[in-house]
């Protein structure tokens, strides 16, 4: 009887490798089609059509349609990351100058009213859209305004929440066709300033 080796062999891994770049490929047709049609015309169909995959590819990476159009969204804002250990002014000023980055692109522009409505209009949309994009950018932003007011960077009577709200509020609203002007190079630190005389210490 021949002993058996040491060494068990390597477990073989089922099914089909995932190519690299087909999410990225999905996302890139999903915000596509959001662009040009709104969210109704962001059907499964037409995502995999435009993307050149099969529905089961792309039911093997999101389970749902809103689960795929909120993280193509989230690419939107994927550059929106604070470190921690800096000063609270100078993160403020990245925050609001990424914002306003965002809202001026041209493709953000397009999409927002159809976001705005379909967030009215889906609540399981809206619920994975708030879970995943909202939320955690919020929550991000909140914790840092917290530790610099623990460090004495901010008053101490601070509603850091509202403080959220101020940062990312104006640059939204200029977005919106209510007939303000748009967004300018200045934007970020001309807010800032006029903020941080109602928040600094």
């Amino acid at each position: 009887m021949r002993a058996q080796d040491s060494a068990s062999p390597t477990p073989r891994r089922r099914g089909r490798p995932r190519e690299p770049g087909v999410r990225e490929t999905i996302v890139g047709a999903t915000l596509e089609l959001i662009a040009e049609g709104g969210f109704p015309a962001a059907t499964i169909d037409a995502i995999a059509a435009r993307s050149g995959v099969g529905r089961n590819t792309i039911y093997r990476r999101w389970a749902s349609k809103e689960d795929l159009l909120a993280d193509a969204l989230g690419e939107l804002t994927a550059e929106l990351e604070l470190p921690d250990g800096e000063e609270i002014r100078p993160l403020l000023l990245v925050w609001i100058s990424e914002l306003a980055r965002l809202f001026a692109d041209p493709l953000y522009g397009r999409i927002l009213p159809g976001l705005l409505a379909e967030l009215q209009r889906n609540p399981a949309f809206a619920h994975a859209y708030i879970e995943r994009i909202v939320h955690p950018l919020r929550h991000r932003l909140v914790e840092l305004l917290s530790h610099a007011q623990s460090r004495g960077e901010l008053r101490a009577d601070l509603d850091v929440e509202l403080v959220a709200d101020l940062v990312g509020g104006p640059a939204f609203l200029r977005l919106l066709p209510f007939g303000h002007p748009p967004v300018s190079e200045h934007y970020a630190e001309e807010l800032l300033a006029t903020m941080w005389d109602g928040i600094g210490t």
